[in-house]
């Protein structure tokens, strides 16, 4: 049950968008192995981090 009357014009976006392509049928965690074996070919050891600076106060 809807209280709102059915619009007689159609919606003013509806030939609006971008056509997508369907998904291929592969596994995401294979897709997200691939992924991260690039990240880790271009960057294979972590930029070393400063050390944390005594402030005197330790908040969190």
């Amino acid at each position: 049950m809807s209280s709102f009357a059915k619009p007689v014009e159609p919606p003013f976006a509806a030939d609006a968008g971008l056509s997508a392509p369907v998904r291929r049928e592969e596994d995401p965690y294979r897709t997200l192995d691939d992924l991260m074996a690039a990240v880790e070919a271009l960057c294979p050891v972590r930029p070393p981090r400063a050390g944390f600076v005594n402030g005197g106060k330790m908040l969190l």
